[in-house]
């Protein structure tokens, strides 16, 4: 976590998540993420090989994140789940050709 909120000092960030992995993850470290974690760190969120639980995880934690943001402040984080890790890698490149406004 804190390396996550280390990173976002700097700038926000894309990331992408294997969450077939954060199956071995204790319950306490799940919980300590979800209320920990802040949408604001974010430009987006990529999430593969999830199951339903993992989505309805997510989106739980990006819609938790919206509410308590400023009314000034509109929400940025996209949050996308796709099937592998070469989609999330594509789906990146999209995002972030996106996100350079084409400049490649």
């Amino acid at each position: 976590m804190n390396l996550y909120r280390e990173l976002a000092k700097e700038q926000p960030y894309f990331v992408l998540s294997d969450m077939q992995a954060s199956m071995g993850m204790d319950a306490e470290a799940k919980r300590y993420m979800s209320e920990n974690i802040r949408s604001e760190w974010f430009l987006g969120m990529i999430l593969f090989n999830t199951r339903l639980l993992h989505r309805a995880i997510a989106k739980g934690v990006v819609f938790a994140a919206a509410l308590t943001r400023s009314p000034d402040d509109p929400p940025r984080t996209k949050i996308q789940f796709v099937a592998t890790r070469e989609k999330a890698l594509e789906l990146l490149e999209q995002w972030r050709a996106q996100a350079d406004g084409g400049r490649g």
